[in-house]
């Protein structure tokens, strides 16, 4: 059994860069077993973070099951473990390795790069439930019935709950491990932003997932005549 870890990136220089940085080191550290794929879209244009991990996937050659882990955000480690063998196991091929989200300030994102170990919670910004990005588990023969990520999304957003319903309604539904994910801050894209055109763009492109979730026939379809006008 093969595992690999997607990462997908665009450099910055910065701070982007600092947080993968940090990332990367904890995650070779605690996984040193499972070997980290960066795929990279560099521009021009908004950053689109679909191609970049379709890239990472297909550098990784042949694999069994990936980790697709954003590089501004880390879990426990046994949830990677225990999300890796429940996806192959079955019958749930699509995992996420926590059940809640957890979004840092500035300064406490600092202090746990500074290997701070005291209580994080009192630098939580905002907790998300439901959310189904920054680190997920998925089997290659469902990676390859659902085509990996769509590229038509481009900037920010939406590109994970479209390909959280593909695998949904492809791999059994989906299932999370307990535990928390923890995003380390940075400054947000431009188009995080409901009255951006990419914003509403994605949006309108996921909404079309949504309608046939759990409809396989109609989600083939879509992904058929999606991938066909690329």
């Amino acid at each position: 059994m093969k595992a690999v870890c997607l990462v997908p990136r665009r450099a910055d220089g910065g701070r982007r860069d600092e947080l993968w940085a940090w990332v990367r080191e904890r995650w070779e550290s605690e996984h040193p077993e499972i070997p980290v794929f960066e795929g990279h879209d560099d521009g021009p244009g908004k950053f689109n973070r679909s191609l970049a991990i379709n890239r990472a996937a297909t550098e990784a050659g042949a694999w069994d099951v990936a980790v697709v882990a954003d590089s501004d955000s880390f879990v426990g480690a046994t949830q990677i473990t225990d999300a890796i063998q429940a996806a192959l196991l079955g019958p749930t091929r699509f995992w996420l390795t926590y059940d809640s989200f957890h979004y840092l300030r500035r300064d406490m994102s600092d202090l746990i790069m500074e290997g701070f170990g005291g209580y994080w919670g009192t630098g939580i910004e905002w907790t998300m439930a439901g959310t189904c990005s920054s680190s997920l588990v998925v089997t290659r023969e469902l990676w390859d019935t659902v085509g990996g990520f769509d590229e038509g999304f481009e900037g920010w957003g939406f590109e994970d709950v479209a390909f959280s319903h593909a695998c949904q309604t492809f791999g059994g539904g989906v299932a999370r491990i307990p535990g928390g994910a923890w995003h380390l801050h940075h400054p947000p894209s431009p188009e995080n932003n409901s009255a951006a055109p990419e914003w509403v763009a994605n949006r309108d492109r996921m909404m079309r997932y949504h309608a046939v979730s759990y409809d396989q026939h109609g989600m083939r379809a879509l992904i058929d005549e999606l991938a066909a006008e690329r």
